[in-house]
């Protein structure tokens, strides 16, 4: 199933679900060399996750696994 056919709300959940992943992945440091500032980078993942959230709460969500 290419990504086009798939429901908007199940598009959105895989987004949000990979924004998580990633934003675990950055909370858990540099796995190389010395510390990285990626505040910038989690700010952006953390609004664009928020945006998804409530693109999700206003197609009429029927559960919230992903919160």
């Amino acid at each position: 199933m290419s990504e086009s056919d798939k429901p908007l709300r199940q598009q959105i959940d895989d987004a949000m679900a990979a924004i998580r992943h990633q934003l675990e992945r950055l909370s858990e440091g540099p796995t190389m060399g010395g510390p990285s500032d990626d505040r910038s980078v989690i700010a952006d993942l953390e609004a664009e996750y928020r945006a998804l959230k409530e693109a999700r709460v206003g197609l009429g969500s029927h559960d919230c696994a992903l919160d």
